[in-house]
């Protein structure tokens, strides 16, 4: 039986709730509004969202998801994005519950509980027609100078003497996450961010997130690790700065492992390297090989 996180169904309740954040309604769309320097902007022109993100400047387009960055009044940019419901599934699935910016606007308080940077929610809302959800909405603090970690890992010459530090960091992260409770659901290191070479590496992405009372379910972890391991390797094989022996699913299996076993108890490297090769390794082509068997 899937796992659920304590805040699937209640998330929007539990964002209300904060201190200071206010609710604002108009025609199709429910918005709440965190409090700050734009909070009157927003609570004021929260239906514009859309035109922010057809209007600004595009920073992610697909079927799925558009985002933009916008700059309100005062030079704050800000960074909103839209997801889209689409499908039977889904259009039944949260005809219930609320749009899952909801569940990243509260992810994102228990990611700053766990002394890990993330970008700072400013509103979180949904467009509906009558109780169908026809998009959600997310609108974040926008940070500028950031980059996230596979960025570095496929475009720079000096990766692969960096990569040890990179795994600890990722480690660390990981780590932290889980010891309150947090899951990610796609921990890979497009979504690791620093703003700076020596800076703590942040993440973002929490849209998948999931909240656990306590512990995170030992078969969470050993997914969330075995991402992070396929990604090292996956993003690593774009930048031929690499040498071949680097790509030793085994042994960066056990590095990411003992960086994470100075904050929490590991899970046996054979499931970490198993959840890898099935779900990510074995259905890419990749030039080299890690084993195991197609799923």
């Amino acid at each position: 039986m899937k796992k659920i996180g304590i805040d699937y169904f209640h998330c929007r309740e539990r964002f209300l709730a904060l201190p200071g954040v206010r609710e604002v309604r108009k025609g199709p769309y429910r918005f709440a509004v965190a409090p700050g320097p734009a909070q009157d902007y927003l609570a004021e022109h929260f239906a514009e969202a859309d035109r922010m993100i057809r209007d600004g400047a595009h920073a992610k387009e697909s079927w799925e998801s558009s985002a933009s960055l916008w700059t309100v009044p005062g030079g704050e940019k800000i960074f909103v994005k839209r997801n889209r419901v689409h499908g039977f599934e889904y259009t039944f699935k949260y005809f219930f519950i609320p749009a899952r910016a909801f569940r990243a606007a509260v992810n994102a308080q228990r990611v700053e509980e766990a002394g890990i940077p993330t970008p700072r929610v400013l509103a979180a809302g949904e467009k509906r027609f009558a109780r169908f959800l026809l998009a959600g909405y997310l609108v974040t603090e926008a940070l500028t100078n950031a980059r996230d970690l596979m960025s570095y890992v496929i475009g720079r010459p000096d990766a692969p003497a960096g990569m040890p530090a990179i795994i600890r960091e990722t480690a660390r992260v990981a780590a932290a996450l889980h010891g309150h409770g947090f899951y990610h659901g796609d921990l890979k290191l497009v979504n690791l961010y620093r703003t700076g070479d020596d800076a703590p590496c942040g993440v973002w992405d929490l849209d998948s997130a999931q909240l656990f009372p306590g512990e995170v379910p030992h078969e969470l972890i050993v997914r969330e690790l075995g991402r992070i391991v396929s990604s090292v390797l996956i993003f690593a094989e774009q930048n031929p700065a690499f040498p071949d022996d680097f790509f030793d699913l085994p042994r960066v299996t056990r590095d990411l492992l003992d960086a994470y076993s100075e904050w929490a108890k590991t899970p046996a490297p054979s499931e970490v390297m198993d959840i890898a090769r099935i779900r990510w390794l074995n259905k890419r082509k990749l030039r080299f090989d890690y084993g195991g068997q197609h799923a």
